[in-house]
């Protein structure tokens, strides 16, 4: 197949359309991933950068004619609200895509709404309340303290630290403003749910795969401190190091427990209408309750990321895994 490769580019694009001394760096090195493994399952992989300006994309489908586009795009201009337009753009072009529907992409965005629609479906969620931008007058007296104050729209665990975590009202509402400012993004006050940072990855379209469960441990971390995937827990490899926050399959999980994890995970996969790939992030209390807490519709597809590591473990190496990724794309497109 003729694979386009659409990914987030925020600098000048190379007027020879070859991005490959760009995407030698680290940084890129996801979405080297994926168009490495493109090629060597045989496919033509076509690359796209998308930054401010959306015709070279277009002009390159019109172009090049591929059959399929590989989704990567997260922002347009670094905002991340257009992520479901951007995948909408190809419903508009008649062209297929891997992962998620833009309808779906534009649910997940807002943290809120996707989990009032969990509730309906009696999946447990923390529970919470909305500032919009600006705004700090709502009423937090039903949330039981502490809460972790999050922005409401980004990703990857932007914003998110360990001054998150507030014990008071004055505290949260401090934090509120903050990310108002900082950000410029409305903020989500949610109640703290102590316990294990599980994982949950799916495939599928009508039929589903749950993957092996993964979790973040924190052997050295400080008792007292409240332990969540904030920022540095996830991305900085020497405050991962000093604290002994690691990323492993997850252990000594009762059968039964797992089993409805499994069924929490696909009953949200299709309660938002999730195609492709999603990762669900998860608390497992000492009590064996099981909470949502993020939904992310087209996660971290690089080959050393949780969805790559849990496919693998079930037998389906990464190569194959962007190969399934490519079938659902296409059969997503004949289903419509």
């Amino acid at each position: 197949m003729r694979v386009l490769v659409a990914f987030d580019y925020p600098l000048a694009l190379p007027k020879d359309g070859d991005y490959k001394s760009a995407l030698h760096a680290e940084d890129w090195r996801p979405i080297r991933n994926v168009v490495e493994a493109i090629q060597r399952l045989g496919h033509e992989a076509i690359l796209q950068g998308v930054f401010d300006d959306i015709m070279p994309l277009i002009f390159t489908i019109r172009r090049k004619k591929p059959d399929i586009v590989f989704n990567l795009l997260e922002t347009f201009k670094q905002e991340r609200q257009y992520e479901g337009a951007l995948a909408g753009l190809f419903d508009l072009m008649g062209i297929p895509y891997t992962g998620c529907s833009a309808t779906a992409l534009t649910i997940c965005r807002n943290k809120s709404y996707t989990k009032q629609l969990l509730r309906e479906f009696d999946i447990k969620i923390p529970e919470s309340v909305v500032f919009r931008r600006g705004k700090t007058n709502r009423s937090i007296k039903d949330l039981k303290f502490p809460v972790i104050v999050k922005p409401l729209g980004l990703e990857g665990s932007d914003g998110i630290s360990q001054a998150s975590f507030v014990e008071d009202e004055k505290a949260c509402i401090e934090r509120v403003k903050l990310l108002h400012d900082t950000y410029e993004v409305d903020a989500l006050a949610e109640e703290y749910i102590e316990g294990r940072e599980i994982y949950a990855g799916v495939l599928g379209l009508e039929k589903l795969t749950a993957l092996p469960l993964r979790e973040m441990l924190f052997t050295n971390f400080p008792e007292d401190k409240p332990k969540f995937a904030t920022f540095h827990a996830k991305w900085n490899t020497e405050f991962r190091k000093k604290w002994g926050i690691k990323n492993t399959f997850a252990k000594n999980i009762d059968e039964k427990v797992e089993a409805e994890i499994e069924e929490i995970s696909k009953t949200a996969f299709r309660a938002l209408g999730l195609s492709g790939f999603a990762r669900l992030d998860l608390r497992l209390t000492d009590k064996n309750e099981v909470y949502v807490i993020e939904v992310n519709p087209n996660p971290n597809i690089s080959n050393d990321d949780e969805i790559a590591y849990a496919a693998q473990k079930l037998g389906i190496p990464y190569d194959q895994l962007i190969q399934k990724i490519l079938d659902y794309g296409k059969r997503k497109e004949i289903a419509k």
